[in-house]
């Protein structure tokens, strides 16, 4: 009897194998007989067995990393940007720290030109680019941002705003030098930034000349909060002043803010506190790496809140025992208002969960490299500060879709930066496919949690 054979795929994990067989008859049933093994089916096609030799590697790209930055960005908006060099701008700053001259021959070997439909790549291109996007185009972008944060965010009154330095170093901007918070003397300038309390999702940023002061700073952050529709900031203590926490209030805003230790509170309601009144039990407040006391008080239409940290107190009076001065009485105190219904473990809590904002900074000063800007124009400028803007915005997002995971954005992109996509080529029929070198299951459940589908 004459049988014919035929081609079978089989199925194994995600690869689809494709093999010669035929049907046989044996002790009375029909059987399929493993003929020889054909090849593999990638992208629908059939490629046929290929021998080692015949295999050229035509190029390896980086692409796991950018894969994940690209599903973000699309989400939230950012991979609408018209200026595709200004959008591998923004790709780039998540993942290398590389002066802008040096940029393009890296993203040569990444498939950001790949995912954005980057034909072709100019150094000229990218640093005209700092300029193009209008503050009108960042404004709706914004929004749209906002909008899709909001979704996600469970706090939706509530901001934490901070300011920030970074350098100028080009000489034909007009910014007055100054001391910086590290004490360095040189241009600079301010990025004041709001974040969403609960997430650090970005909701704004401002810039502002190095010669202003933070209580300044934050009246003009304060009215845009306002106008944004919030009801609720949280502030240290470096941006308040009495006649802040005026103007707080005739906004009707609700406000949680650290106050300086003027020695008009220290002698109104620390020097009057008993050391083993506050030090009680009934007073504790477990907050997430220490643990603290706290005695409230009536104070200007809020609440005024003592909160004593005996472990500060011991570290602070120990480094001036060192420097042979007298322990201070006020040591471990600081000072808290608030205008809030809230109750004052709430509160507290809720003022020293604000480090999320330090988070932000320290990722747009860090990973993101808000570090001295290097280049000339005013233009460019303000292009730098909005492409660490809209990177942090990706980050966050990140952020939120990995917390289940244990694991922070910047952490992630390093694990999948070893994810590169190589290109195969069979020289016999010039057949081209791709994969994947193998991932570990970490970078597995990384791209899982962030929505990332990829075909190996």
């Amino acid at each position: 009897m004459y049988t014919m054979s035929f081609i079978r795929k089989i199925k194994r994990g995600n690869a689809i194998y494709l093999a010669e067989v035929e049907n046989i008859r044996k002790d009375g049933k029909i059987i399929q007989k493993h003929i020889r093994y054909v090849g593999k089916e990638i992208e629908g096609k059939a490629v046929k067995k290929v021998s080692s030799n015949a295999i050229k590697v035509k190029h390896v790209k980086r692409s796991l990393d950018i894969l994940a930055i690209k599903q973000i960005a699309s989400e939230i908006g950012i991979s609408e940007i018209k200026n595709k060099h200004f959008l591998a701008l923004i790709y780039s700053q998540l993942l290398e720290n590389r002066s802008l001259n040096k940029l393009e021959n890296w993203i040569r070997f990444t498939e950001i030109p790949d995912v954005i439909d980057l034909k072709q790549i100019s150094t000229k291109e990218l640093y005209e680019s700092l300029s193009d996007m209008t503050d009108d185009d960042f404004q709706q972008l914004n929004s749209k941002m906002n909008e899709i944060f909001q979704q996600y965010e469970t706090d939706k009154t509530t901001a934490v705003i901070d300011v920030t330095d970074t350098y100028f170093e080009g000489t034909n901007k007009n910014i007055k030098r100054r001391r910086g918070k590290d004490g360095k003397i040189k241009k600079l300038l301010q990025i004041g930034m709001a974040v969403s309390f609960n997430n650090g999702f970005p909701l704004f940023f401002k810039k502002y000349q190095g010669n202003l002061s933070n209580i300044q700073i934050f009246k003009d952050m304060a009215l845009e909060i306002k106008n944004k529709g919030l009801n609720a900031v949280i502030v240290d203590r470096g941006m308040t002043s009495p006649e802040n926490l005026k103007m707080i209030l005739s906004l009707d805003m609700k406000i949680i803010a650290g106050l300086k230790k003027t020695d008009t509170l220290y002698a109104e309601f620390i020097s009057k506190i008993k050391r083993e009144e506050i030090y009680s039990a009934s007073n504790l407040i477990e907050l997430k790496n220490t643990n603290v006391f706290a005695k409230t008080f009536d104070y200007s239409e809020g609440k005024l809140i003592v909160v004593y940290n005996p472990a500060l107190e011991v570290v602070k009076n120990n480094l001036r025992l060192r420097r042979k001065e007298e322990i201070a009485s006020d040591a471990g105190y600081s000072l808290i208002y608030h205008n809030t219904k809230n109750e004052t473990k709430e509160v507290v809590k809720k003022y020293y969960d604000k480090e999320i904002i330090e988070r932000a900074f320290k990722q747009m000063k860090g990973a993101l490299n808000l570090r001295p800007i290097r280049v000339w124009l005013e233009g460019h400028i303000n292009g730098h500060i909005l492409i660490c803007y809209l990177a942090y915005a990706i980050l966050a997002l990140m952020n939120y879709k990995l917390k289940k995971q244990g694991i922070s954005a910047v952490d992630a992109l390093d694990s999948l930066k070893h994810g590169y996509r190589v290109r195969l080529e069979d020289k016999t029929t010039n057949h081209e496919w791709d994969l994947f070198v193998p991932l570990e299951p970490k970078q597995k459940n990384i791209l899982k949690a962030l929505g990332v589908v990829y075909k190996n």
